[in-house]
C-alpha cells in the first residue's frame, strides 16, 4: 500500500519548535528555486524529497533518525564548493568520513547499473568516494550544523543553474 502523502505542517511539527525556522528557511528558498516538496510518512518519521523540476533530480530530503530530524545533501556538484565543505567543523566533516562508500565509482560492477554515482572529492587531503544514500552527506539539524547546511544548499542550487 502506497504511503499517504502528508501536509507540510505536520512534517514541521514533528520536526520541533527548535528546527521550524530553519526548515521553513530552507523551504522557501528551494521552492524559489524550482524545487517541489514531497512528504511522505514513513516508518521513522516523515520523509521530505525536495525535487528540482527542471532536472527531476532530487537535491535534499529530511529524514528522521532517533526521533531526530536530519537533512540530506545530495551535493551532485561538489567539486565546485569543496571549499564551503573545507570550512565545516570536523564533526560534520566526520559524518562524511563515516558515511558509506560509493561501490559504482569504486568499482562499476559491483552496483546497480541504474544506480546514480556518487560523490569523489578530496576531504582535507583525502580522496572521498561517498554514497549517495548511505549516510555521507545526512546530518542531524543543530545550532552547529544548521549554517552550514544552508549555504552547502545554496551552493548546489547555484550549480545546478
Amino acid at each position: 500500500m502506497p504511503k499517504q502523502v502528508m501536509p507540510f505542517s505536520d512534517f514541521l511539527a514533528e520536526a520541533g519548535a527548535e528546527h521550524q525556522n530553519f526548515i521553513n528557511q530552507l523551504h522557501v528558498y528551494l521552492k524559489e528555486n524550482d524545487c517541489v516538496a514531497k512528504i511522505r510518512e514513513a516508518a521513522n518519521g516523515y520523509v521530505v524529497s525536495y525535487v528540482h523540476k527542471p532536472t527531476s533530480r532530487t537535491v535534499a530530503n529530511y529524514v528522521f533518525r532517533k526521533k531526530m530530524p536530519m537533512l540530506r545533501v545530495y551535493a551532485d556538484n561538489i567539486l565546485s564548493y569543496e571549499d564551503v565543505v573545507m570550512r565545516w567543523p570536523s564533526t560534520m566533516k566526520d559524518t562524511i568520513r563515516k558515511g558509506g562508500n560509493c561501490s559504482r565509482l569504486i568499482d562499476p560492477s559491483a552496483c546497480n547499473s541504474r544506480c546514480l554515482k556518487g560523490f569523489d572529492f578530496v576531504l582535507e587531503g583525502e580522496r572521498q568516494q561517498k554514497c549517495r544514500c548511505h549516510m555521507s552527506f545526512t546530518f542531524f539539524l543543530n545550532d552547529e550544523s544548521k549554517p552550514y547546511l544552508l549555504e552547502i544548499m545554496e551552493r548546489e542550487m547555484q550549480a545546478r543553474k
